[in-house]
């Protein structure tokens, strides 16, 4: 049986990660009991309902696009599908007013994609090629928050309209996809896929966990695939056929995906029965979502080989429709 290597400063550091993500789980949990025991306080004869939602998001990002030479956008974020489910708490002041707070786990993300002009950097035994080409990008981004809504609302008659706030943190970050790159060194020579020179496509697999992966972390997706053996000028790079979230990336650049997401959320709800309900809800995003020293340029490098970084804005968008009750 072969014995897997320790690696001390890799466990501390996801032991921290854990610790971080348990202390922001706490602090949510005060902020909402706080929030909860304040609200309480705003009449003695408030009534407390509590109840259950579940439903589907409807997801994207908004972000501004990386351009070609013409303006042309690179960069594309479609709709994806994801779910949310949780608990409520209703706080009753008159027949037609209250506020609410929610406790819900959400997952949301979008379907990424990247296609125009690019580079790729090429490691062999002794140093590294760049080579400047096309890429296509198809990356599946889903990631999951404990979001934290604080909504006041109007009941009229069977209709409810409630608009608020809400906090998240991102518990879990992942992504699937593929890249497709074709390019030629400063030589003019095509990188192919060594011995087959005519392949001058190259087709990799993109697996990402946004929160543990490390700088230059790669695999293969299973036993019988081998590493793409690419030809650059005069050298052979062996380059993962699945790479991480952070392959690319030098020691040091963090983690591409912020902790925290924060916003405006609104919506209208229909009353089928005194408990049961049907809604529909915007949540607009107001926080950078991306770590600006972590969002990498796919279409620009210097020319020394240093990798640029984004200084954008990447922001949460979800359509919600639910299914809840209230007791």
């Amino acid at each position: 049986m072969q014995l897997k290597p320790f690696k001390p400063f890799k466990q501390l550091k996801q032991l921290k990660q854990f610790q971080q993500l348990t202390k922001h789980i706490n602090g949510l949990k005060q902020i909402l009991l706080f929030s909860l025991l304040v609200l309480g306080g705003f009449s003695a004869n408030a009534q407390i309902k509590y109840g259950f939602k579940t439903g589907l998001n409807f997801a994207r990002m908004n972000g501004t696009s990386e351009t070609d030479n013409a303006g042309t956008d690179l960069e594309s974020w479609k709709n994806t599908t994801g779910f949310h489910i949780g608990m409520t708490f209703a706080y009753k002041f008159t027949d037609n007013f209250g506020l609410r707070g929610e406790f819900l786990y959400s997952k949301r993300g979008a379907k990424y994609t990247f296609d125009g002009p690019s580079y790729r950097v090429f490691k062999h035994s002794t140093g590294s090629v760049l080579t400047l080409g096309t890429s296509r990008y198809l990356i599946n981004v889903n990631n999951s928050y404990l979001d934290i809504p604080i909504l006041a609302y109007g009941r009229f008659g069977n209709f409810e309209i409630s608009g608020g706030g809400y906090v998240g943190v991102l518990v879990q970050s992942a992504g699937e996809g593929s890249l497709r790159y074709s390019g030629k060194t400063a030589l003019g020579n095509n990188a192919y896929v060594n011995p087959n020179v005519s392949e001058t496509e190259l087709n990799f697999n993109l697996n990402h966990n946004y929160r543990r992966d490390d700088p230059g972390e790669g695999s293969t997706s299973s036993n019988d695939e081998l590493p793409v053996n690419v030809k650059v000028d005069a050298f052979i790079s062996e380059t993962p056929k699945t790479m991480g979230a952070y392959y690319d990336y030098p020691a040091g650049a963090g983690k591409l995906y912020n902790s925290l997401d924060y916003g405006l959320v609104g919506g209208i709800s229909f009353y089928i029965s005194n408990a049961l309900y049907i809604s529909g809800r915007v949540q607009y995003g107001l926080a950078d979502i991306t770590n600006n020293k972590a969002d990498l340029s796919k279409s620009s490098i210097n020319p020394n080989g240093e990798l640029i970084f984004r200084d954008d804005k990447d922001q949460n968008f979800v359509i919600q429709g639910t299914v809840g009750f209230s007791f």
